[in-house]
């Protein structure tokens, strides 16, 4: 006979499967849209363009500010083929300036201008010269070059501020699965600070290295790869706008005033990260797994130069660690099997001390030990396993390389499996292996009853959560759970073809 409450828990699943499938391709097609029409956005006319492969750079001439950043996406999909970095319109305000402390001058003026390279100039005044020129230096790197003419020889230091400004509003992006905004800098007491714009009240000065901001897949900052510089923060003022960046003196150089600034706008990849900046490599947020996420990306960078696809790198990552944790899983084997012999005659204790639960435990804590059997020990790969999992999810979330990556079906392995396939497959081998698995002593009672909600729900619930995943730690998980149920099956059938034979005899 049909439970009704099972018809009535499987008919609600389906029903919120469709409400989040609806909801998630919804949501992404509005951040698609609205990062291809940010990328179509016709810009100031008072902005000159510089760009290269990597990068587009645009130049506002009023206050020779960088108002418009735009990286290149590996492949076009969807229309995008750019996504913006620094903006300055209602979506985003988010914009770079270096300024000359007592510089109040005039707009500026193209003196020269390359595909690469633009020099523009500025007089106050006091008959003040100021020539900014942006090169882009190669990769992901603008260099900034300040030069203050003085029209007199003047005393004491000048200081030049390279400022961020930035409001709350989120970064424009195709991608935000799993994503997050925030501030982020190093300093001389802590490698890394991540925080969010709001939480800055006062304004705060350390020392560092670089400073900058944070999304999913980019990180955009100032940095100085030699030498601390002065990292000031402040809170945000009446036009809704956060500062952060250095402050520094310029160099007189033969009566010339200098100052080079770096930036970088570009992509969360390990070994570019590495070669910014003491500490930058950080901005690939990893979690407290750091360490074995960047491992995972070592050995997955290096499996895909033989195959060429990310989807195909995290199955043989997956196989190889399934290889390592072997004895594991046929130690967790071995103890599924001793249960399964041992049952029988836990059965018969259980009956025979059912009203004496202190005499019951003793008497199956001495069948343990005669047995030499320890339940726990099928607990064991699990806990194993576990901060792997949470690498691959940080990995495959914060990882540049994940990004728009293909893999069969699914278009994108950073973003969540758009057809459900791979998080409604993982429900389903989950709940095989649980109804493969012994039977636990207690076959009656509250603890059963709670066990067999478990095997109904447990499975359900990670397929729900699987649909917000990013696909690879999803494609990662359906194939570690396929190599872990293949020896379960051919080992607990061979036990069932032992017991069977044995007992025929």
């Amino acid at each position: 006979m049909v439970n009704p409450r099972s018809v009535f828990l499987i008919l609600t699943m389906v029903f919120v499967l469709l409400l989040v499938f609806d909801w998630g391709n919804i949501n992404k097609d509005e951040k698609t849209n609205t990062s291809v029409y940010v990328q179509n956005l016709a810009v100031n006319a008072s902005q000159e363009k510089i760009s290269n492969n990597e990068l587009e750079i645009y130049v506002d001439l009023r206050d020779g500010s960088i108002k418009n950043a735009f990286i290149m996406e590996t492949a076009e999909r969807d229309g995008l083929y750019k996504t913006r970095l620094l903006s300055d319109d209602d979506l985003l305000r988010f914009y770079f300036r270096t300024n000359v402390s007592g510089f109040s001058g005039k707009d500026f003026v193209v003196q020269e201008r390359l595909s690469d390279t633009l020099i523009i100039s500025s007089v106050d005044g006091a008959g003040n010269r100021l020539e900014k020129t942006f090169k882009l230096s190669g990769g992901h790197v603008v260099d900034i070059k300040d030069k203050l003419f003085l029209s007199v020889p003047a005393y004491g230091s000048v200081n030049i501020f390279k400022t961020f400004y930035r409001n709350r509003n989120k970064s424009v992006d195709y991608g935000t699965a799993f994503s997050r905004d925030h501030l982020a800098y190093s300093t001389t007491e802590d490698v890394f600070n991540d925080e969010q714009l709001s939480s800055v009240k006062s304004r705060e000065d350390y020392l560092g290295h670089w400073v900058g901001h944070s999304q999913k897949h980019f990180v955009v900052a100032v940095f100085d790869s030699l030498d601390n510089q002065k990292i000031t923060l402040y809170p945000e003022d009446a036009n809704g706008l956060f500062r952060f960046g250095f402050e520094e003196q310029m160099v007189s150089s033969e009566g010339v005033l200098e100052s080079t600034t770096n930036l970088y706008l570009g992509p969360k990849k390990k070994e570019v990260l590495e070669k910014i900046a003491p500490h930058f490599k950080y901005n690939l947020d990893l979690g407290f797994v750091f360490g074995i996420g960047e491992f995972f990306i070592v050995v997955m960078n290096f499996l895909y130069g033989f195959v060429q696809n990310w989807g195909v790198a995290i199955v043989l990552l997956t196989v190889l660690f399934k290889i390592v944790l072997s004895p594991l899983q046929i130690m967790q084997i071995n103890s599924m099997v001793k249960m399964r012999r041992l049952s029988p005659r836990l059965a018969e204790i259980q009956q025979e001390y059912k009203n004496d639960q202190q005499k019951l435990a003793m008497e199956m804590t001495q069948l343990y030990r005669k047995e030499k059997f320890n339940p726990a020990a099928g607990c064991l790969p699990l806990f194993a396993q576990l901060p792997i999992f949470i690498a691959m999810f940080w990995v495959t979330r914060e990882a540049f390389e994940f990004r728009g990556a293909s893999f069969l079906w699914i278009p994108d392995l950073a973003e969540s499996d758009p057809f459900l396939i791979t998080p409604i497959l993982m429900g389903l081998m989950m709940y095989g292996s649980q109804k493969m698995m012994p039977k636990p002593p207690q076959t009656q009672g509250m603890q059963a009853q709670i066990a067999q909600q478990m095997m109904v729900v447990f499975p359900p619930m990670i397929t729900v959560i699987f649909l917000f995943m990013p696909a690879g730690v999803v494609i990662y998980s359906v194939i570690n759970m396929v190599l872990s149920i293949i020896p379960q099956v051919i080992i607990m059938g061979r036990v069932q073809f032992s017991d069977g034979s044995g007992g025929g005899g």
